[in-house]
């Protein structure tokens, strides 16, 4: 991955290409630069080798698709990753989604901690209550952009792609036991500054 001269030429050319400049060179660079990881990725999760290159094409047509949307003050790193491990989950939910025999639930709503889908939000729920979540969402969101980077990382990995430890761990190139630390970590400074009622969104 990119270090040094390598993130600045980075930088330049993810900024370059949200503006239009040099479109094809900047996306040759980005390409150049994360495929080879975007392939180790999806095989380290057991794809085949044609499958890996499918979806690794799918990535980078969403990535150059949504650069708009990257924020220049995050890391494009993380926000590469993320849209990574939504090609993989909605992957995954696509092959295993009649064998469940549940319906598809989006990879952007956190699972309940018991693993079980969350329940979708009744189209009947009081103004006041969806008040209520609208700033306990928004309280969480400022809460986590407290977080060290790498643990921002792992709990929004977590609750915003619902990815399992282990896949958390291929995300970041980390331990199970590192995301462990990371999380738990995470769930302790949001207990201390949102309360217990808040900081379950981080479990």
């Amino acid at each position: 991955m990119a270090n040094g001269r390598e993130t600045d030429d980075l930088s330049r050319a993810v900024l370059e290409l949200q503006e239009g400049i040099r479109v094809e060179d900047n996306s040759r660079r980005i390409f150049a630069l994360y495929y080879p990881w975007t392939r180790r990725f999806f095989g380290r999760f057991g794809y085949t080798p044609q499958d890996c290159e499918d979806l690794a094409q799918e990535t980078f047509s969403q990535v150059f698709e949504r650069i708009g949307s990257f924020r220049r003050e995050g890391s494009f790193k993380s926000w590469f990753f993320a849209v990574a491990a939504n090609v993989h989950r909605n992957q995954y939910r696509r092959r295993h989604q009649e064998k469940r025999g549940k319906p598809e639930v989006s990879i952007d709503t956190p699972a309940d901690p018991d693993g079980s889908p969350p329940e979708l939000p009744s189209l009947e729920a009081a103004p006041d209550r969806a008040a209520y979540e609208r700033e306990r969402a928004e309280a969480l969101a400022r809460a986590m952009a407290r977080l060290p980077p790498q643990m921002h990382q792992a709990l929004a990995l977590r609750v915003g792609q619902d990815l399992k430890y282990r896949e958390i761990a291929i995300v970041m190139q980390i331990s199970i036991e590192t995301v462990k630390a990371h999380l738990f970590q995470a769930r302790e400074r949001l207990r201390g500054e949102l309360g217990e009622d808040l900081a379950e969104w981080g479990d």
